[in-house]
C-alpha cells in the first residue's frame, strides 16, 4: 500500500479514534494482548506506515509489498488495495466496528507521542511536504538511478512502485536514468509530479478509479506509440519497472 492509500485509510478508520479495543486476535507474535482494552488516542500515517497511538506506546504497521486491511466502521465496509490473505496478522474489535490487517509487519514503539518524531516535510501527502528540501536531497544522489530516488522514503515518503512508474512515464524518463544525467529542470518536474500524482492517486482511490487511470503500470502496450511495454526489475530494491523504451529512452550526458 502506497502513501495515498494509507492517507485514505486514516480517514476511513478515524471513527476508531477515542474508542477502546474490546478484544484482539491474529497470528502476530508481538504480544497482541497488550492492546486489549487500550484506548486509541490517535491514528495517522507517515510514508507507508499506518500508526495507532496509545497512552505510552504506539503500534506501527507497514503493509510491505502486498499487505492490506479490511474493516467495518460504523456499519460501512472499507478495504485496502490488495486481496486479503487467509489469516489476519492482527484483528482489533471495537464497539463501532472491526479492523483486520493482513500480510503486514506490526511493531510496538515505546513513545507516548510518536507523531512528533516524524518528518512530515518528507511525506508527499502532507501539507507540509517541502519540495525544495527534496531537491536538495536529490543532489546528493547524483550516482543513483531515478527509479531508486523516487522510491527513497526519506525524500518522497509515500511514493511506491505504482506512483514511480506513472510519474516517470508522464515525464518520459527512463527508470535507469542516473540523476547526474538528468537535467535539473526535469528533476524538478519529476519531484513536483510525484507530489501531484500522489494526491490524484488518492482522489481516484476514493472512487475506485485508480486502475482505470493508470497509463503504464502493468500495461503491455504503450498508449503513446503502441509499442511493447518493457518490464524489468530495476534498481537497488529490484522493484518491477514498466516503461516504453521508445518514449522513455535512456540518455547520458
Amino acid at each position: 500500500m502506497e502513501g495515498p492509500s494509507l492517507f485514505l485509510a486514516v480517514e476511513q478508520l478515524m471513527p476508531f479514534k477515542g474508542k477502546t479495543i474490546l478484544s484482539v486476535s491474529g497470528n502476530t507474535k508481538i504480544g497482541k494482548e497488550r492492546l486489549d482494552h487500550k484506548k486509541v488516542l490517535d491514528i495517522f500515517s507517515w510514508s507507508k506506515q499506518l500508526l495507532f497511538q496509545f497512552d505510552d506506546f504506539a503500534l506501527r504497521t507497514h503493509f510491505l509489498l502486498y499487505g492490506s486491511f479490511e474493516a467495518t466502521v460504523e456499519g460501512k465496509s472499507v478495504t485496502g488495495d490488495y486481496k486479503r490473505t487467509r489469516d489476519p496478522r492482527l484483528t482489533l474489535n471495537f464497539e463501532n466496528g472491526q479492523l483486520k490487517m493482513y500480510a503486514c509487519s506490526v511493531k510496538y514503539v515505546e513513545d507516548s507521542n510518536l507523531k512528533r518524531i516524524y518528518d512530515f516535510t518528507a511525506d508527499v501527502m502532507s501539507p507540509t511536504w517541502d519540495e525544495k528540501a527534496a531537491l536538495k536531497k536529490i543532489k546528493n544522489c547524483s550516482e543513483e538511478q531515478i527509479a531508486d530516488v523516487l522510491m527513497n522514503q526519506d525524500i518522497f515518503g509515500g511514493v511506491g512502485n505504482i506512483i514511480k512508474n506513472e510519474v516517470l512515464f508522464i515525464h518520459r524518463t527512463n527508470p535507469r536514468q542516473l540523476v547526474k544525467d538528468t537535467p535539473a529542470k526535469k528533476i524538478k518536474e519529476i519531484a513536483t509530479e510525484a507530489r501531484n500524482f500522489s494526491h490524484q492517486f488518492y482522489e481516484w482511490r476514493k472512487v475506485f478509479q485508480l486502475k482505470a487511470n493508470l497509463q503504464i503500470y502493468r500495461k503491455s502496450i504503450c498508449p503513446i506509440c503502441g509499442g511493447k511495454v518493457k518490464r524489468e526489475k530495476i534498481g537497488k530494491g529490484q522493484r518491477m519497472s514498466f516503461y516504453c523504451p521508445v518514449d522513455q529512452p535512456f540518455t547520458t550526458k
